[in-house]
């Protein structure tokens, strides 16, 4: 399968019940709808590492969110990118739960009704520099994830090197 930055896949469980229990990752819904769905770019320094952005349906929720930070702290969070209309519906992208991995955990493309979903340019670009700014942040040693990006990133690297 060609992996396409900016489209959106599934993750195979085998990803998650390795990696899960350390880092503490969005667990696959089976039942309905298969859930959750992930954005995700290529590394720009490590092509060997794709990078994951979760995506909810719950909008309103996180917009109430966003907006309690925003008042609370009077700055904009980073830890959300919302999209109003993605296959017709909205969604918010969680920055705050991004996280790497391979190629090979990749299960599928996201389609409806068998067709790609196209994320908008402008969704994509907030993406990439709020990612951007969570890697800065890293690199610095601040956590502004739910994960140990540090540690798990080694942990990724350990893989595909062996």
């Amino acid at each position: 399968m060609e992996i396409v930055e900016g489209k959106l896949y599934f993750i195979k469980n085998e990803f998650l019940e390795k990696y899960n229990p350390k880092y503490h990752l969005m667990e696959n819904k089976e039942e309905g709808a298969k859930r959750p769905t992930y954005f995700c770019f290529r590394d720009k320094l490590d092509k060997n590492i794709l990078w994951f952005v979760p995506m909810s349906s719950k909008y309103d929720k996180y917009l109430k969110v966003y907006n309690e930070i925003k008042t609370k702290r009077r700055i904009e969070p980073n830890n959300f990118v919302f999209a109003r209309n993605l296959a017709g519906k909205k969604a918010v992208f969680l920055i705050q739960n991004m996280f790497p991995t391979l190629e090979k955990y990749i299960e599928q493309e996201y389609k409806k009704a068998g067709i790609s979903i196209k994320v908008p340019k402008a969704v994509k670009e907030e993406i990439d520099k709020k990612a951007r700014d969570i890697f800065a942040y890293t690199n610095k040693g601040i956590v502004a994830t739910f994960t140990n990006l540090p540690e798990f990133i080694k942990d990724i690297k350990k893989e595909y090197s062996n």
